[in-house]
């Protein structure tokens, strides 16, 4: 049985193992070490959630905030779970956080070429944004 719930720090081996195992992550853009995800879940604590199988990490879905915009990371549901509606049950628990605090819009990260990834979205009702280019400054 899987069950959704907040994620924990400890969970970070599970999850890191499930995000190399999804296509289209692309794990080295950003800080994604233990040390770089507990920022993300010590700073939204009522916005990171897992799915889990026993002791298993199943599924992950990161949400953080700006204090305007919400923003979505590092959703990810294995492979042998996926069309069992957790991605939707790990995004509605995300969604509905940024809702109590009253944020009314939600961006993402699709790396270039993760067609999967972008139809996933797009069928979630997210629309791709032609006016604008995301760029980076490493620090």
């Amino acid at each position: 049985m899987v069950r959704v719930r907040k994620m924990l720090v400890s969970d970070y081996k599970g999850a890191y193992a499930l995000w190399e195992s999804v296509p289209g992550m692309n794990l080295r853009s950003l800080d994604n070490s233990e040390k770089g995800i507990a920022k993300i879940i010590n700073r939204n604590p009522d916005l990171c959630f897992a799915a889990v199988e026993g002791d298993q990490v199943v599924g992950t879905a990161l949400g953080g905030t700006d204090g305007r915009k919400g923003y979505l990371y590092h959703v990810a549901v294995a492979k042998d779970h996926q069309g069992r509606h957790i991605s939707s049950q790990l995004i509605s628990k995300v969604t509905q956080g940024f809702r109590q605090q009253g944020i009314e819009k939600v961006g993402l990260f699709v790396v270039v070429g993760n067609e999967d990834g972008q139809r996933f979205w797009e069928h979630q009702g997210f629309k791709p944004r032609p006016d604008i280019r995301y760029l980076d400054l490493d620090l």
